[in-house]
């Protein structure tokens, strides 16, 4: 089942530490989405620390932490050099690694990316294989828009999403992949078939330098 995957891969596996004796239900970066049996992220942002909000986390039902610093909470604490990196391989393991199945097209570059993220979803569904799509200005799961928030979701809700592709039927995906999300590791632990990479201006200099 997914929970024992989780339990089985996320945290012995995929984070290499011991796996505490609990089971794993849900995973959340944020405090306020924690149902009982998730695994919160304390994620260290660029204007609020989730270390901060570990206690109302655990007061939601969090029943283990990924931190960057013991806490010294009533809940297991697995302690790792990077929290966001540590959930995009935590999430596909959840998931149940749903790009392994999926033929994966990641686009990448200053200019470009949403023109060429629905063109090649054109070119795969005009030959007969259902493709969903990630991008800036919608999302396509099974063939049904949703909105988005950001280009590329964080590692958590991405993997899901991906795990919904599959469901409804979907054979390939076409996603537009910030550079931003590559250096935050959202898109981490993706199977990437075919990665594509339109061009660089000065838009993106003073980021990466």
């Amino acid at each position: 089942s997914r929970r024992n995957r989780l339990r089985g891969v996320l945290l012995a596996d995929v984070i290499g530490s011991d796996a505490p004796a609990v089971e794993v239900t849900a995973l959340a970066y944020d405090n306020r989405l924690v149902t009982p049996g998730t695994l919160f992220f304390c994620v260290p942002g660029f204007t609020r620390d989730g270390h901060d909000f570990a206690d109302d986390a655990i007061a939601r039902g969090a029943v283990a932490l990924v931190v960057q610093r013991p806490l010294g909470t009533s809940v297991p604490e697995v302690l790792v050099d990077d929290v966001r990196a540590a959930m995009a391989p935590a999430a596909a393991a959840l998931a149940g690694d749903p790009t392994a199945r999926l033929t994966t097209v990641g686009i990448t570059g200053t200019n470009g990316k949403t023109t060429t993220a629905f063109l090649v979803r054109a070119v795969l569904e005009a030959g007969g294989r259902p493709t969903g799509l990630l991008g800036t200005v919608t999302a396509v799961v099974g063939g049904e828009q949703h909105a988005v928030a950001r280009t590329t979701p964080e590692a958590i809700d991405l993997q899901r999403t991906f795990a919904e592709m599959l469901e409804a039927g979907d054979d390939a995906v076409v996603m537009e992949v910030s550079s931003h999300a590559l250096s935050l590791h959202r898109a981490d632990a993706i199977h990437w078939s075919v990665a594509v990479f339109t061009n660089l201006t000065q838009d993106h200099l003073d980021f990466h330098a």
